[in-house]
């Protein structure tokens, strides 16, 4: 997906990898989360779409990837795959 296709109103279904000060190597690794740009210069990360899901803003300065980005599907609960 071209990044220029992002949309901030969208959810989004992704891996991201964010700079860690607590851990030895320096990054965390959150795979299989829940994203949204923004609100600008941030990066919404939730664990999951369900209620009680944690959420967590990320200054953009500490992200350091967003990979296997993929649209969530309303209709099926993120981290399920489309059949």
């Amino acid at each position: 997906m071209d990044i220029t296709t992002v949309n901030d109103r969208h959810l989004y279904q992704a891996r991201v990898l964010v700079r860690d000060p607590e851990d030895p190597a320096g990054r965390a690794d959150l795979p299989h989360r829940v994203v949204r740009f923004g609100p600008p210069g941030w990066l919404t990360v939730a664990d999951g779409s369900r209620d009680g899901a944690e959420i967590v803003l990320y200054p953009t300065s500490q992200v350091l990837a967003v990979s296997h980005l993929r649209e969530v599907d309303a209709a099926r609960p993120p981290g399920t795959d489309a059949r």
